[in-house]
């Protein structure tokens, strides 16, 4: 159970958590996040070539149980930050430690929790299939998950406010309630950082005070919140602040150093001092603000040293320690008296090199299996519950293949020989081409709405997605494939002197070719529009040479041998001996196992596409 929340039997508190949760020899005095020198490349290629430089050498501390700002404008990095602390931007050069781990390691995927600009998630679940969604995610590799406790959602959903609208659809909920679905998620994936990039866009004044209450008791028990922000009024609201402009840190502190540095009655009127101030080379993040003396931060993770001035410290519940003796790693940051850090740094240096990946000393995370049961079955569940409810793509897959058939018959009513050709044919194109359309929209909407993000940052594996889609859609597939079997040969009266039974698994083969196709081509679309546009590019060149208008013995050699590399003409071949013999000899084993092959290695090309990290 999340750290706040009823605690299980088995972790009564919110340190036993953490305990619980970090493998041997993990060190849990380290910071929450800590940077030094990063720079992060929006649209770099390979190698990190290309793109435009967002995040121009930063380096900083988030103390472990606080609640820290990122505050700067619209536009200057903040996003791209807080993307690569949860480990799915490229691009990133300098060392970026999150817990201890470098930035994306896979020991932090149920530690931390992330909660996109956008509330990224389903809007045609329920909020309650939702969060069950997602906590099947994160319990899938342990029977002694804190999310598995008796009644975990139901405290998750009243600590949040939502438990009225638990039976609702998120689709109709407000936009302040959609953003708390958000953030319960975010609590359900993280049990020691959560990354919230500007959960309070458009909040009412009522529900912004209700989203920060909610993140100071997370804060009080243990729990590190990274929030972004561009209204400098929340900022006093935050124990400790990194001010970002154009891609620098301008100053890191709490309110109290940024008022008293810039001898400033309000933080907006502070932070405009620092980006007018004369001394700070625009660009480059080499000097900003007033001249205030800096304080190291140590690259491994710790907190910085305290300067030598005691300041009091704004973190409710704990006041300011005087300066001691004791090292830094006996320390508790929160407790040590802080002040606003300008970065100064030389104007051209070499990236600071990358520490290891793991921790020293620390036990590697456990291997996960590439395909889990329990993640896979939910996402297929899932998807299962999406279409459901989805009656036009319902109406699509299941109706559309037997009226284009029952209209072709109409067609060759005269001639019930030409129908019989190619009719076979068409029971296993029709299908193919649906369930390309289909599928690719799907993932498309699961790209392009930020939850395949969200997802990529949380212990579900490639794997697991594309397969729970294939899964989803392969019930759909069957029920597709049974309808126009039996209405063609049925109630049309197509001929099949082969088995009609083996005519319907090829039916059913040619649908998954479909959902393998469609989820592979989906990566080369960015809106719905360009996904239609793929049916012309991936499919009409297949339907042209798969022999169905003209025998492939008629073709020109060279678009015969073209034929050949194009999975559909698989299809036609094995559709039309089915419906001719009752033998599987060894070219209709030939054409089963090609369209099998492709199918897979649509699936492989899709999983190698769905990047975790992206430029």
């Amino acid at each position: 159970m999340h750290p706040g929340l009823e605690p299980t039997p088995r972790v009564t508190n919110t340190a036993g958590v953490a305990a619980w949760r970090a493998p041997p020899g993990a060190h849990l005095d380290v910071a929450a996040v800590a940077a030094t020198d990063v720079r992060i490349r929006r649209g770099a290629r390979r190698r990190g070539r290309g793109g435009h430089l967002v995040i121009r050498g930063v380096t900083f501390t988030v103390p472990r149980g606080s609640v820290t700002g990122v505050i700067g404008p619209s536009g200057g990095g903040k996003t791209t930050l807080m993307r690569a602390i949860v480990g799915v931007q490229g691009g990133v050069d300098g060392d970026l430690r999150v817990l201890g781990y470098a930035a994306g390691d896979a020991c932090l995927r149920r530690r931390v929790g992330y909660a996109t600009q956008a509330a990224s998630v389903y809007g045609d679940l329920t909020v309650r299939e939702n969060l069950r969604y997602f906590a099947a995610l994160a319990q899938a590799d342990d029977p002694d998950d804190p999310t598995r406790a008796p009644g975990y959602l139901d405290a998750l959903l009243a600590h949040v406010g939502l438990t009225e609208q638990a039976p609702r659809l998120v689709n109709h909920l407000s936009g302040g309630q959609r953003s708390r679905v958000s953030l319960a998620v975010a609590m359900i994936g993280g049990t020691d950082l959560l990354v919230l990039d500007e959960p309070t866009v458009g909040a009412d004044p009522r529900l912004r005070q209700r989203l920060w209450a909610d993140f100071r008791l997370l804060a009080e028990r243990g729990t590190t919140i990274l929030v972004s922000s561009h209204v400098m009024d929340e900022a006093i609201r935050c124990d400790r602040l990194l001010l970002i402009y154009e891609g620098t840190l301008l100053a890191q502190g709490t309110p109290t150093d940024l008022l008293a540095a810039t001898d400033c009655a309000d933080l907006e009127e502070g932070f405009l001092r620092l980006v007018e101030a004369p001394d700070r080379q625009d660009g480059t993040g080499d000097r900003a603000g007033p001249p205030v003396r800096p304080a190291p931060a140590t690259p491994t993770g710790g907190a910085a040293e305290a300067p030598p001035t005691p300041i009091p410290s704004p973190v409710r519940g704990r006041p300011a320690a005087p300066p001691s003796s004791t090292t830094p790693e006996a320390d508790d940051p929160r407790d040590r008296p802080t002040v606003l850090r300008p970065v100064l740094r030389p104007a051209r240096v070499r990236p600071a090199p990358r520490g290891p990946a793991h921790p020293p000393g620390v036990a590697a995370c456990p291997r996960r299996k590439p395909i889990d049961e329990l993640r896979t079955g939910a996402t297929a569940v899932r998807v299962l519950r999406q279409l459901g409810r989805d009656r036009r793509t319902l109406a699509l897959v299941l109706l559309l293949p037997p009226v284009l058939l029952l209209t072709l018959r109409l067609l060759f009513h005269r001639s019930p020989d030409t129908f019989d050709r190619v009719g076979p044919a068409l029971l296993g194109i029709f299908p193919l081409m649906t369930m390309f359309f289909v599928t690719s929209v799907a993932m498309l909407r699961e790209r392009t709405s930020g939850t395949l993000e969200r997802l990529l940052t949380s212990p579900v594996g490639r794997g697991d997605l594309l397969v729970g889609y294939g899964l989803a859609f392969a019930v759909l597939a069957a029920a597709q494939a049974a309808f126009a079997t039996a209405l063609t040969v049925g109630a049309l009266g197509l001929t099949v002197r082969g088995s009609a039974p083996m005519l319907f698994v090829a039916a059913i083969l040619s649908s998954f070719l479909g959902t393998a196709l469609g989820l592979w081509m989906s990566v080369f679309a960015r809106t719905e529009f360009e996904a239609v546009q793929l049916i012309p590019a991936a499919l009409i060149p297949q339907f042209m040479l798969c022999g169905i208008l003209v025998p492939r013995h008629d073709m020109l050699p060279t678009l015969d041998v073209i034929s050949t590399v194009m999975p559909m003409t698989y299809v036609v071949d094995a559709m039309a001996r089915l419906s001719t013999s009752r033998h599987i000899d060894q070219w209709l084993s030939r054409d089963i196992l090609i369209v099998t092959g492709c199918t897979l290695a649509s699936l492989g090309l899709a999983a190698v596409t769905l990047r975790r990290r992206h430029p």
